[in-house]
């Protein structure tokens, strides 16, 4: 696909991030004023899944990716990081400063596709952290590993938790999906629903990548894997349902 074409689809799945976003999230968790209490009380909590590959976080400049409604980042600000999301849907940020501001915490929200992000003057970060749903909505998976290295000084730590390609290639199948570990074809489905009642409220175009696409990636664009680890599916503890990968950006 040309630029052009990946752009189309970029404003597309951008479009669909954003109708009735704002609503949906505080539908399924709650107003961001009793989520903030909730974050309060046990900021590690949310930050479970990333904290043990991070060390102490406090005074760390950390980068959450496509950091959607903001729990993830504030709860690593409360833990004492200098955390800024970058996402491109407005109404994700909406919810994310309201929750920050709810939490007492100082949370830099900047509204951008990401992978224009190396562009933004944002300076080096000591970690990166991304979770669940980030990468299948990249056409150029080579291209979002060179910018997540031009977003890290050297040695900062990437930590990955994302859905496992058996489970998305597989077994999570949208209509019209064969199974096929090795498809390259785009697939279109709807944005994830948070409330659990699977209403359609914008679809997206999205791209599953391989394990060893994810792999040879990261390692082209000069991480050096330090950990992995898959995790059983939340349904089928046989089946493969997510993996966090951990690296360290060494650049040459």
């Amino acid at each position: 696909m040309d630029s052009e074409g990946a752009a189309a689809v970029t404003e597309a799945n951008r479009a669909a991030w954003n109708a009735a976003r704002y609503e949906a999230w505080r539908e399924a968790l709650g107003a961001p004023a009793d989520v903030a209490a909730r974050l309060r009380a046990d900021p590690a909590r949310t930050a479970r899944r990333v904290l043990p590959h991070l060390g102490a976080v406090a005074g760390k400049r950390i980068c959450n990716v496509q950091g959607s409604q903001g729990r993830l980042a504030v709860s690593l600000a409360l833990l004492g990081a200098q955390v800024t999301v970058i996402d491109f849907a407005d109404d994700n940020r909406r919810y994310a400063a309201e929750l920050a501001g709810a939490a007492q915490v100082n949370l830099d929200y900047v509204l951008a596709d990401v992978m224009a992000a190396a562009d933004l003057g944002l300076g080096a970060f000591d970690a990166l952290v991304m979770e669940l749903g980030i990468l299948h909505y990249h056409l150029d998976i080579a291209a979002f590993f060179r910018v997540m290295g031009r977003l890290c000084r050297a040695g900062a730590t990437l930590v990955l938790h994302e859905f496992h390609p058996v489970e998305r290639k597989l077994f999570h199948t949208y209509p019209g999906q064969s199974p096929d570990y090795f498809s390259v074809e785009l697939v279109r489905g709807p944005v994830p629903d948070p409330t659990g009642r699977d209403r359609v409220v914008g679809e997206c175009q999205y791209r599953f990548w391989t394990l060893g696409e994810v792999f040879a990636a990261a390692l082209a664009a000069g991480f050096q894997l330090r950990d992995f680890q898959e995790h059983p599916d939340w349904n089928d503890p046989h089946l493969p349902g997510t993996y966090t990968l951990v690296a360290n950006w060494r650049p040459a």
